[in-house]
């Protein structure tokens, strides 16, 4: 009797079976298109993120690409670049800034701008003038005569978070402004002085000669000896008037190739009793390669004769003189901006010259030496000007003096080969 419903039940069983493997497969079904659906958001999302990642990748390229193109931009300027935030910390300076100012990139970080530039030109406070000025000034650092400017950097917004300072080296610039000044007011003066020298020269010529004339015919010794006085008056009046016509006339120049050093030891050998008997140390201290630059000799031995004589008048009792020469040559030194060029002091440890009379010893007739002409360093200042070359002077009381000249360079492609055999 029991046999029935157990065939009922293993029915019901294989029917419950059929439908749980029929539900399980459909389930699979589901899951598996669930992760193939899955697996294509996932490729999605790593292709996009393989291409966000491309683009990041690009981006940090090109970043760098123009961080680096700055930097070489930065690196080639011929002017200083100093980059400072709000506060007045520098965060960024260029090469020639570092040559400017004498601090590297790593010890000028984190400086107050104060410490390289001094506190004169930079403004610290919103009264004396905004970042966004466009302020400018000139200062004297290490040697140099810089031009400053400073300009705010601004964000979007408008908002200042740092200042940016471009140094200039207008040295040269300078240099041969105040050289050209001098130069136009001393051919004014010339043309003048030349008329009144030819107008006093013609009556002391007839008073020297009729002075002779009576000095012969007088048998008195003391009148003799004052028609002396009167002659030897004379003749020290008209070797001032030469003097004086040297210093107006537009003298003819032989320029050739020359050895600026080879001229300095030629002044230095003639000149070499004199500085003995002064009691004078001379030191010289000359560039190792020959600077050669295109010149007139005679007139460069008048110039470097008439500043030993300078230096030796500064020292009554003794001293030191040293004189040195410099090439500063761009194809060695990579640091100077101006043409090649060669540069000599003369350096003197004398009684020196008062702050008030710097500006005018290049001035006609002024002498600080009793019975000075006061035109010495008139003559040299025009001889280094037809030269294409500068002088200046530093010094203060009791503290010596240096003369600085530079003359231009000459090249050694521009060398005939008579001349360069001759050196």
């Amino acid at each position: 009797m029991n046999k029935p419903s157990n065939k009922i039940e293993n029915g019901s069983g294989t029917i419950f079976l059929r439908q749980a493997f029929a539900d399980f497969s459909q389930s699979t079904i589901v899951l598996q298109n669930a992760f193939a659906r899955l697996q294509q958001q996932f490729e999605t999302i790593n292709r996009e993120l393989e291409y966000k990642n491309l683009e990041l990748e690009r981006a940090l390229a090109e970043k760098d690409e123009a961080k680096n193109y700055l930097q070489n931009i930065l690196k080639s300027l011929k002017t200083g670049i100093v980059v400072a935030n709000v506060s007045g910390n520098i965060t960024m300076i260029n090469r020639y800034a570092e040559i400017f100012t004498g601090f590297t990139y790593e010890e000028a970080t984190g400086k107050k701008v104060e410490s390289l530039l001094g506190s004169d030109w930079y403004c610290n406070s919103a009264e004396d003038c905004s970042l966004g000025a466009g302020l400018s000034k000139k200062i004297k650092l290490r040697g140099r005569i810089l031009e400053v400017f400073q300009s705010a950097i601004k964000t979007n917004a408008g908002d200042e978070i740092g200042v940016v300072i471009v140094l200039c080296d207008v040295t040269r610039l300078e240099k041969l402004e105040e050289m050209a000044k001098r130069t136009e007011k001393f051919a004014a003066m010339g043309e003048m002085a030349a008329n009144i020298a030819h107008e006093i020269r013609n009556p002391l010529g007839s008073i020297e000669l009729f002075a002779s004339l009576l000095k012969k015919d007088l048998k008195n010794a003391q009148n003799r000896d004052r028609v002396s006085h009167i002659i030897g008056s004379v003749r020290n009046m008209d070797n001032k008037i030469s003097n004086l016509l040297l210093f107006a006339r537009k003298q003819k120049f032989s320029m050739r190739m020359i050895d600026v050093n080879e001229v300095l030891n030629k002044m230095l050998k003639f000149s070499e009793q004199i500085i003995k008997k002064e009691n004078i140390v001379l030191t010289v201290n000359h560039e190792d390669i020959n600077p050669i630059i295109r010149g007139d000799e005679e007139l460069l031995k008048q110039v470097f004769l008439n500043l030993i004589l300078n230096a030796i008048q500064a020292m009554p009792d003794g001293g030191n003189l040293h004189i040195e020469t410099k090439v500063f040559d761009k194809r060695r030194e990579e640091g100077d901006i101006d043409d090649s060029k060669v540069e000599i002091k003369f350096i003197d440890d004398g009684i020196g010259i008062h702050k008030n009379y710097i500006k005018k010893i290049f001035d006609p007739f002024f002498s600080t030496r009793e019975g000075g002409t006061g035109l010495g360093l008139v003559i040299v200042h025009n001889i280094v000007d037809v030269h294409g070359g500068s002088i200046d002077v530093e010094s203060s009381n009791n503290r010596g003096t240096i003369f600085n000249l530079t003359f231009p360079l000459i090249k050694s492609s521009e060398f005939p080969d008579s001349e360069v055999n001759s050196f």
